[in-house]
Order: C-alpha cells, then structure tokens, then sequence
C-alpha cells in the first residue's frame, strides 16, 4: 500500500504514541528516518517481546546527537528534504534545539510539524510530566473503568499512547491533503489528553450534560462464567433476552417476580446473574457462542490474544507479519483498514540502531 510513496518523515519521537504515529505512515509507503541518541537509541529498543519492533520495523535509523552543534546541523540538512517532522519532546524541548514551529515554517514552508504531548503545547496543564498511565488518571478515562477495582495498581488498558499515534497520523495525513491545496506546511498540537477525550467521547459529553461517564453493569449483559471459562454475552434487548433464557434451558426464568422486569432484574442482579451461570454451567463458552451466534445474540468467548491473533480468522485478515529483526523474525500487526486488494503488511526489517545513518548522512563521517 504506497499511497505514501515519495513521501519522507523525519521521526524525532521515542517510546510509543509518536512511533505508533510514524509507523501507519510507513505502512502507506513514506520513507520514515528515525533519527535516535547515540548509545542507547529508542528507550524502548530493549524492551522484551517485540514491543519495539510493533512500532518501528520498515523504517531507517540514523544517529544523531541534538546536544551538539554538528548533530543539529545534519538534522536541518535532513529537514530540509523532508515532508513532515514528527516529535513528542516535551513542550518547548523542540524550541530548544532550535525546532520550533516559527524558525521552521520560515525555513521549510512546505514541511509539516507534528507535536506529540501529554496535555498540548499551551494551557496551565502543558508543562506536566506524562506518560500513558498519568493522562488517563488526570483526564477521567481511568475512573470510567477502573472504579471500584480492589487493587490500586491495576493500571488498566494500554491503549491511550497507540490511539494518540493514530490521531496524530490521521491529523498528518489531513495536513499533507490541505497542503496539496495551499503548498504550505502546517502545524499540528496533538495531545494524548485530547485523545483521551476523543476516545471516550461519548462519556464526555454524558458528564458534561450531568450524567454519568460509566455506562454502568446491567445484570442482562456481562461476562459470565460457563462450564470451562468465561463468555460475554449482550441480552439487553428483550428479544434477545428471551432467546437467551430458551436457549440456556430456562424458559420460565422471566417469569420468577425477581426477574420479570428490567427494574426487578437489576434489584436482583446477583441472583440473576447466579441463575445465568447455573444454566451456561452444562456446556463448555465455544459450545455456548456457536449457539448465541446462531441466534442472533451478541457474544464471544473471553479469549487471549494471542487466541485470536492465531486463529483462522486473523491469519485470513492477512495483516499480521513477520518482520526480520536482530533477534529473529517477530510477529508485526499492519494497518487497520483494508484498500481493495492492496498488500497491509508491515514492511521492512526493524532497523539497528545507526543502521542507515552512513547512507543518509554520508558527511557524518
């Protein structure tokens, strides 16, 4: 898939929001230079089990040090044969080498800046430190399904940093569109904060208007415990709910003066929830779902991901692969979407550290 063909992005980010960023755009065939630290390069190349491979094979490693006047120097030259910039310094850090958006747009109006951070580049909240876990506490996101956990250090889902990468590729790609409009570059402020909110965006507009954030527990819709392991199951419309008790062999459960209505159920969510199970306790969750499914019921057997990841199903979606790495062949998820009968897997080795910064930068030596 090379719609992005032509296309050069230099990656100044680290970690993962940015790299997740730059990673989509080299799915769709921008040339990414990764430009990292000497020494250590990407503070997450030595984390275990592919997690640095997930967000940078296909692209190219160049080694800079931005601390000296030299590395700065071979940046601008690189900037200047570039499309986009993208980094997640904290605000200000990119002022400091001499990157801000000011001396950039007057230097290269073409090039557009991508500025990954935790609450923006402006605003009382900008200068606070971030990561993942932090901006969604502060934001609320963690409290919407994280309430009434027993165990404080339940950190929760990891999904805020890959979802702030993806709004900051969607929010590239719409600035390369407007640029084919007006031949300028542009700035962009995306902060994982505003992507929380967009993420949860529904609950937002709930707690703003006096509701709640949480679409809190209904007792016809859950995960519940079958003979071997635990399904989801959706009966929450009364159609379904009375295909639901058919099926499971309770035919007159509605029927008890606890479970009769929706307010007697969700006063008696225990003892509904406990009748659910004894029935689901005759047959093994796949068993159950083959027979929901054929029912028009919602539901799914609460499996591993890498259940599903090497299942039938994944392995037809064609988007996963295997990409060359120094320590062997990792597993790497492509794009999220499907064009035609285009290729969507990730392509490129996962570049060593410095790897390609002598065919880049032949003046570095």
């Amino acid at each position: 898939m090379n719609v992005l063909e032509g296309i050069r992005v230099i990656d100044l980010t680290h970690a993962l929001a940015g790299p997740m960023c730059t990673q989509q755009l080299a799915l769709l065939g921008a040339e990414v230079i990764k430009i990292e630290p000497p020494g250590t390069g990407d503070d997450f190349r030595p984390r275990p089990h592919g997690r640095f491979a997930a967000v940078n094979a296909g692209k190219k490693s160049v080694v800079l040090d931005l601390k000296s006047a030299q590395g700065r120097e071979a940046l601008l030259s690189l900037l200047a044969t570039a499309d986009v910039v993208v980094e997640n310094f904290r605000p200000g850090g990119a002022a400091s080498l001499g990157l801000d958006w000011d001396r950039l747009h007057q230097d290269f109006p073409r090039l557009i800046s991508c500025s990954i951070s935790g609450y923006g580049q402006d605003g009382p909240m900008a200068p606070m430190p971030a990561i993942e876990w932090s901006v969604q506490a502060t934001s609320g996101l963690s409290n919407v399904y994280l309430r009434g956990r027993d165990d404080p250090l339940d950190l929760g889902i990891g999904i805020l940093d890959p979802f702030t990468g993806y709004v900051a590729f969607s929010g590239i790609l719409a600035a390369l569109i407007k640029r084919q409009r007006t031949d300028r570059g542009e700035r962009l402020d995306v902060a994982m904060l505003d992507a929380a909110y967009v993420l949860a965006c529904g609950s937002v507009t709930a707690a703003l208007l006096g509701g709640s954030d949480s679409l809190g527990s209904r007792p016809t819709m859950g995960r519940y415990m079958a003979r071997d392991r635990r399904i989801f199951i959706a009966a929450l419309h009364p159609k379904w709910l009375a295909r639901l008790v058919d099926l499971i062999g309770a035919p007159d459960l509605l029927k008890d003066e606890r479970f009769a209505t929706e307010a007697a159920r969700n006063g008696n969510a225990q003892a509904f929830v406990a009748e659910i199970e004894r029935h689901l306790a005759s047959r093994d969750a796949h068993e159950w779902e083959a027979m929901l499914m054929e029912a028009g019921i919602p539901a799914g057997v609460m499996r591993s991901i890498a259940e599903t990841a090497n299942g039938d199903h994944v392995r037809g979606r064609d988007f996963i692969a295997a990409v060359d790495t120094e320590n062997g062949p990792v597993p790497v998820v492509g794009t999220g979407f499907r064009m035609g009968d285009e290729r969507r897997k990730a392509v490129g080795a996962v570049p060593r550290l410095g790897e390609h910064t002598r065919t880049i930068l032949p003046q570095a030596d």
